[in-house]
């Protein structure tokens, strides 16, 4: 079976697969990406983002983000506005349908979390996000 440290790469390399194929259905489903919700939570917690701030936050390529909002506007989740103060600027913002597309996503999140980690006791969570912060650094480095 290996160390532990080749089991928790195994495990990584696992957690990896299992998002691939997510958001093989997410595509596959019609429904908003996984990208595209980062993206709206990033819009919501925000309020207003320029198409560069969202794709930072989403960590896509403004090119890829412009697409991505283009297609969030034609769904009816986010509108575009020119800044007050800066006529040459746009600001991405939520309409009503997306702040609730945001709210459903976020809820639906967190039950789904809570519901899969719900057996697991306190330290082994604590635990678990001292390793996912270690490998996070770790991917960051490399």
């Amino acid at each position: 079976m290996g160390t532990e440290t080749e089991q928790v790469e195994q495990a990584v390399a696992g957690l990896f697969t299992a998002f691939r194929r997510k958001r093989g259905r997410e595509q596959a489903g019609g429904d908003l990406s996984g990208t595209q919700l980062r993206a709206l939570d990033g819009l919501a917690e925000a309020g207003q983002a320029t198409a560069r701030q969202l794709a930072d936050y989403a960590d896509v390529t403004p090119a890829t983000m412009t697409g991505m909002l283009d297609a969030l506007e034609a769904k009816g989740v986010i509108r575009r506005e020119r800044s007050r103060t800066d006529r040459r600027a746009v600001q991405v913002v939520l309409t009503d349908d997306g702040r609730a597309l945001v709210a459903e996503a976020r809820e639906r999140w967190r039950q789904r979390w809570q519901q899969a980690l719900s057996d697991v006791p306190p330290e082994d969570l604590q635990a678990a996000i001292r390793v996912i912060g270690k490998v996070t650094d770790l991917f960051d480095r490399i």
